[in-house]
C-alpha cells in the first residue's frame, strides 16, 4: 500500500523549487533528463528474481535520495529536489521526516560520495518518526487515491473535506497536483 512518486511528481517538485528559489541568491535552473528521471523512479522499485533489495519504505526513500543526488536528473537543484521528494514520499506513506539543520550539508556530502546506502538510511531513520496520525493520514490518502482512480471528478468533491481531516497543508499540494494532472489529461 505505497503511494509512489512517478516522473511527473519529481518534475512537479523541481518546478515548485524553481519557482520558490527564483529570486534567491542561488536560483535553480529548469531542465531535466527524461532517462535519468526514469532511473530515479524505477531504481527503488527494482526486483531481481523475486528478491526485493529495498523492501521497506525507508529503504526506498534512501535509494530515491541517493539516486536523485548522484545521478543528477535535473540541470540544477538535485539535492533540494531529492530532499523534497523524499519528504513527500515518506509523508504520504505514513512517516514524518523532520528535516534537520544539517540536511543541506548532508546532501552535499552524499553528492561528494562520503555517504553510502547504510549511512543515508541511518540519517533518514534518525530523522523520521511514525505516529498514529501519520499512519491514519497514509490510509486516508491511499483510499483517496484509489477512489480518484475509480471515479472521475471525485477529487474535486473531497479536496476541501479530506485536507482538514489530515490536519496539514501538505496534502493540499498532493491534491492540487492530482487535480492539475487530471485536467491536463482531459485537455489532451
Amino acid at each position: 500500500m505505497e503511494i509512489w512518486l512517478n516522473k511527473d511528481w519529481l518534475k512537479f517538485f523541481h518546478e515548485t523549487l524553481v519557482n520558490l528559489y527564483r529570486d534567491a541568491e542561488y536560483p535553480i535552473t529548469l531542465g531535466h533528463s527524461e532517462g535519468m528521471l526514469e532511473v530515479c523512479v524505477e531504481r527503488p522499485l527494482v526486483s531481481i528474481y523475486d528478491f526485493i533489495p529495498f523492501p521497506h519504505i525507508l529503504h526506498k526513500a534512501t535509494i530515491l535520495m541517493e539516486t536523485m543526488i548522484c545521478f543528477h536528473p535535473f540541470i540544477d537543484g538535485n539535492k533540494r529536489t531529492a530532499l523534497l521528494s523524499v519528504f513527500f514520499f515518506l509523508y504520504w506513506n505514513g512517516y514524518n521526516l523532520h528535516i534537520p539543520e544539517d540536511a543541506a550539508d548532508f546532501t552535499i556530502e552524499i553528492a561528494k560520495g562520503k555517504h553510502n546506502f547504510n549511512s543515508i538510511l541511518y540519517w533518514l531513520s534518525r530523522n523520521t518518526s511514525r505516529t498514529l496520525s501519520s499512519i491514519f493520514r497514509n490510509k486516508l490518502l491511499y483510499i483517496w487515491v484509489w477512489l480518484c482512480e475509480k471515479w472521475v471528478g471525485f477529487e474535486t468533491v473531497l479536496v476541501g473535506f479530506i485536507g482538514p481531516i489530515i490536519g496539514s497543508p501538505y496534502p493540499y499540494l498532493f491534491f492540487q497536483y492530482l487535480i492539475t494532472k487530471k485536467v491536463k489529461k482531459k485537455q489532451t
